[in-house]
Parts: C-alpha cells; sequence; structure tokens
C-alpha cells in the first residue's frame, strides 16, 4: 500500500496515510482539528525497490525479454 500526504483543508496539518490505490481519501479525518475532505498532496517516492522488484517479476514472466 501506498503512502499518501493531505493537507487538511481547514486547519492547513500535513499528514500521512497508508491507503489502497483505489482507496477514497474524502472521509478522512484530520488528526489535529478532524475535519474531513483533505487535498491529496503530489508527494514523490522511492522507486529502486519497486523497480527492482517489478524487474525481477518479469524476469521471471518474460525471461526472453532479458536475454
Amino acid at each position: 500500500m501506498p503512502l499518501y500526504e493531505f493537507e487538511c483543508s481547514k486547519c492547513k496539518t500535513i499528514y500521512e496515510k497508508l491507503m489502497k490505490v483505489d482507496e477514497r481519501h474524502d472521509a478522512l479525518e484530520c488528526p489535529s482539528c478532524g475535519a474531513t475532505k483533505p487535498k491529496k498532496l503530489v508527494t514523490s517516492f522511492r522507486t529502486h525497490e519497486w523497480s527492482t522488484f517489478l524487474d525481477n517479476m518479469e524476469k521471471k514472466i518474460s525471461p526472453h525479454k532479458f536475454k
């Protein structure tokens, strides 16, 4: 599950939440004031581990591509 960053629409607190990719975030409550409907922020993420994992899976599924 990815880690997302949100900003409270009321008090502007920034907080993180582990969520499924297709999970809705409009009902999330701010840890500071309890307001809902936060703004989802654009964040960076580490790709090396994920890319390594995907490459290894691709090699298992389609070894002919890596000859």
